[in-house]
């Protein structure tokens, strides 16, 4: 076993062959003064993921530590983040960065960056840095869409729970936190549990800082959970995690999170599926009081319903 890192890099992987040599070179260029460890943790991947994972193993026996699963834990009903009970739980650094198997760090100096402010800012629980979105399938790089909240010239802003919640600011990829400041416990509280959960009770733990060095790639793919899903599939996933996180932490952030989604599930299936749309309404209601916006929603849903009779009727003349 080698000496005591300070970080513990740590990586979930799930069918992720085509791209996750380029994930752990990323690891592995890392320019840093002090020790490092890679914790894997691979879902039983169907393709070569775990062949390449065995390759780096070998070549970086002191560096990098792989856990093979044999049969799916994500098919088999796990819920929860995996990194928790996976990696986190075997990780000896004082901090932990994250990044999966299907993303990858493009700045050699990200971690020492990270560290150094850390090392010299005790009340920070967390830190991030800004990232670009890659979509696979075009090859398109865009930027990510935070660059306006950091003033030209700065090097980065604190930020808040409430600013995470109200504008998703980040990826896991770019995060680095102080294990102390973490607690497994906050994902007991939870039937959904996710990477915005850990973020904000992260950022209530301690300040929290975002620095303005682009130090990843985010990748858009067909077999990322969440990467690349209907508006319809957003709604199925996402709505019934807002909820819970509301009614469980009940903070004005909780709620225009929930809110936001609400009314986005609302302008989907007032066009779709009516019946739905109304429930929706009625819960936005519910938690929001607000009788202007009710009656905005109620007209909007009333309009497209008789809109959508009338396109019935033409198309009978015809």
């Amino acid at each position: 076993m080698p000496d005591t890192p300070l970080v513990s890099i740590c990586c979930l992987t799930f069918n992720h062959e085509a791209f996750v040599r380029q994930c752990l070179d990323g690891f592995l260029m890392q320019k840093t003064n002090f020790d490092i460890e890679i914790l894997v943790h691979d879902d039983a991947s169907t393709d070569n993921t775990q062949s390449i994972l065995r390759e780096y193993q070998s070549k970086y026996p002191d560096k990098i530590f792989p856990l093979y699963e044999t049969e799916n834990k994500y098919s088999n009903g796990y819920k929860g983040r995996m990194d928790i009970v996976f990696n986190y739980a075997r990780a000896r650094g004082k901090y932990i960065a994250t990044c999966e198997g299907d993303d990858y760090w493009t700045d050699p100096q990200k971690l020492q960056k990270q560290v150094d402010f850390m090392e010299t800012h005790p009340e920070y629980s967390v830190c991030f840095h800004r990232c670009q979105h890659l979509n696979t399938y075009t090859g398109e790089i865009t930027p990510d869409h935070c660059g306006r909240l950091i003033p030209a010239g700065q090097e980065g802003i604190d930020i808040t729970a409430d600013m995470a919640l109200g504008d998703w600011i980040t990826q896991p990829l770019t995060m680095l936190f102080r294990k102390e400041c973490f607690s497994p416990e906050w994902q007991k509280k939870y039937k959904y549990y996710r990477d915005m959960h850990e973020i904000y009770h992260l950022l209530n733990a301690g300040k929290g800082h975002l620095f303005n060095f682009i130090g990843g790639v985010y990748r858009y793919h067909s077999g990322g959970i969440h990467s690349m899903i209907t508006r319809e599939q957003y709604c199925i996933t996402s709505l019934p995690i807002d909820e819970e996180f509301y009614h469980i932490n009940h903070t004005p952030a909780a709620k225009r999170n929930y809110l936001y989604t609400l009314r986005d599930c609302i302008n989907l299936y007032s066009a779709k599926k009516k019946s739905k749309a109304l429930g929706y309404i009625v819960k936005h209601f519910a938690v929001s009081h607000n009788l202007h916006t009710l009656a905005k929603q109620l007209f909007i849903l009333l309009n497209s319903t008789l809109n959508s009779k009338l396109s019935t009727q033409n198309n009978s003349k015809l």
